[in-house]
């Protein structure tokens, strides 16, 4: 039979175990550590979302009492509500045969805009003459007090969808058109009044 014999000195096997239980405490306590500071941060983070939600509740509560408060200060009555709706309201049709009235041949109303105290007119014209001559019939108009121009813009009109026309090519039997945009600041006196139905 053979004797065992161990050659491995005896020292050697408890550094290698003293080695283990240090990096196993290291591994601990970085773990003890990271641990304590994600604590910590969750700490933190509780408090300012607590703080958030006081606040939050505060707001609520606050518009909670405002909306069952009646506010009946801005509501205002059904009467004093007609009243004003009557105050800034005016016929509209005698203005718009006025307009119909004065234009000048050949001119084509494109839209109406009605504002408070003005009514804004889009108007397509063949010629500047025609527009100057249409704002002059306007500033003679018993409806208007004043005549603004707002904008011009020139267009050649469509002719015909014709295929073999080249788009490129500049046609001279066309005239350009004139798009004008014009602010009719309404007399509103004599339109209520009753405007010409009176005379």
């Amino acid at each position: 039979m053979v004797p065992e014999i161990n050659l491995l000195p005896k020292i050697e096997r408890k550094q290698s175990s003293n080695l283990v239980i240090i990096l196993g405490i290291v591994i601990i306590v970085a773990m003890i550590l990271f641990l304590s500071m994600q604590l910590f941060s969750l700490k933190k983070d509780i408090n300012a979302l607590t703080l958030e939600e006081t606040q939050v509740v505060a707001e609520r509560d606050v518009l909670a009492a405002q909306v069952s408060t009646p506010n009946t200060e801005e509501q205002g009555s059904l009467s004093s509500s007609v009243a004003f709706v009557e105050s800034v309201s005016y016929p509209v049709s005698p203005l718009i045969d006025e307009v119909h009235g004065l234009l000048v041949e050949n001119t084509y109303l494109r839209d109406y805009q009605f504002q408070e105290t003005a009514v804004d007119v889009v108007a397509d014209f063949e010629t500047m003459n025609d527009l100057s001559i249409f704002v002059e019939k306007l500033l003679n108009s018993v409806y208007f007090i004043d005549v603004q121009v707002q904008e011009i813009s020139s267009f050649e009109p469509s002719v015909g969808t014709d295929e073999t026309s080249d788009t490129s090519e500049t046609n001279f039997d066309v005239q350009s058109r004139y798009s004008t945009t014009i602010s009719l600041i309404i007399d509103q006196a004599y339109l209520s009044a009753g405007g010409a139905r009176n005379e």
